[in-house]
């Protein structure tokens, strides 16, 4: 008891005497709660038609929960969809939430997803998606929770690391020449959409923040097209990959339902997906294709990770 009463003492005199006092001192005496801190992790790919990080300006929504009921932070209807926005200093990439996030004893969990999207009735198991006819313009959705394996996030340690996963489906289509093939073949587009009637595939859906899975969808006669900026002529060994990003789909029931038209001197050449074909969030799938001049066939179809599902603390320090 009489060392508590120094320790009180103390501390009071240190804090009467100076106004020069460490802030980070106050925190740890626990007479102030602290915003919470966000760290971005994400992988994508190369290509500048899709985002290699989060740069200065991009926007990110924040979902903010306790750990242990699952409901929003403190009863604070502003945690719902916190505005995140990134900006610079020092050469390192920060964010600036809006509003702030305090904290407190009780741990929280954090939920993420990109592009930010303002909404009053904000519901983090709808998140509108959408697929655009111009193949160039569809946003790359992204959604994002704590990484495994760090420690709670409270007032004591107050910054999360967010693991951002790729919620679509990316293509990538490689078309080369098949051997022998005789004459000058450019191509100038890429589309991709549902055979007349079909239903396979979604242009409009809803996301689920904590999941990443994509609902609420019906098939339509939609399409996405991606039209190149320059002609590129094929050869028989390719010399890049067009890409174009889809909601992931499981229902490819049987040949065509999904077909993917080339415009190759300004023809059209038609390629039919494969009956039973799946496309997953977060994955990349590489179709190398041949064309003889005729018409369009599949060599191989490769499958491989977008972006890495779990997460791991061993090269953070917090």
């Amino acid at each position: 008891m009489n060392k508590l009463l120094l320790f009180i003492m103390m501390s009071v005199s240190i804090f009467s005497c100076t106004n020069d006092y460490d802030p980070e001192l106050i925190d740890n005496l626990g007479m102030k709660e602290r915003p919470l801190k966000i760290i971005t992790k994400v992988l994508t790919t190369k290509s500048p038609n899709f985002m290699q990080e989060f740069t200065r300006g991009s926007v990110i929504g924040l979902h903010v929960v306790s750990e242990s009921t699952g409901n929003i932070y403190d009863s604070n209807p502003d945690y719902k969809n916190v505005r995140a926005e990134a900006y610079l200093m020092n050469n390192r990439l920060n964010w600036r939430q809006s509003p702030e996030i305090y904290l407190h004893e009780e741990p929280v969990i954090v939920y993420a997803y990109y592009p930010y999207q303002s909404q009053v009735n904000f519901d983090p198991e709808n998140i509108p998606v959408s697929i655009s006819p111009d193949a160039s313009l569809t946003k790359d959705y992204m959604h994002g929770a704590q990484a495994s394996g760090q420690r709670a996030v409270n007032k004591i340690s107050p910054i999360a690391l967010l693991n951002m996963n790729h919620a679509l489906s990316l293509l990538n289509f490689q078309l080369r020449m098949a051997p022998e093939t005789e004459g000058c073949f450019l191509l100038h587009a890429i589309q991709i959409g549902n055979k007349a009637g079909g239903t396979a595939l979604c242009f409009k859906g809803k996301m689920n923040i904590r999941t990443g899975n994509i609902g609420g969808c019906a098939g339509t006669n939609a399409s996405t097209r991606l039209k190149l900026d320059s002609p590129r002529m094929l050869k028989e060994i390719p010399d890049g990959q067009q890409q174009l990003m889809v909601i992931p789909t499981s229902r490819i029931k049987d040949d065509g339902d999904v077909e993917v038209l080339f415009t190759i001197n300004k023809e059209t050449f038609k390629y039919e997906i494969p009956a039973h074909t799946k496309w997953e969030k977060g994955k990349r799938y590489i179709y190398n294709l041949l064309f003889d001049g005729k018409g369009i066939t599949l060599d191989d179809v490769s499958s491989s990770e977008w972006l890495p599902v779990g997460g791991s603390m061993e090269s953070m320090i917090l």
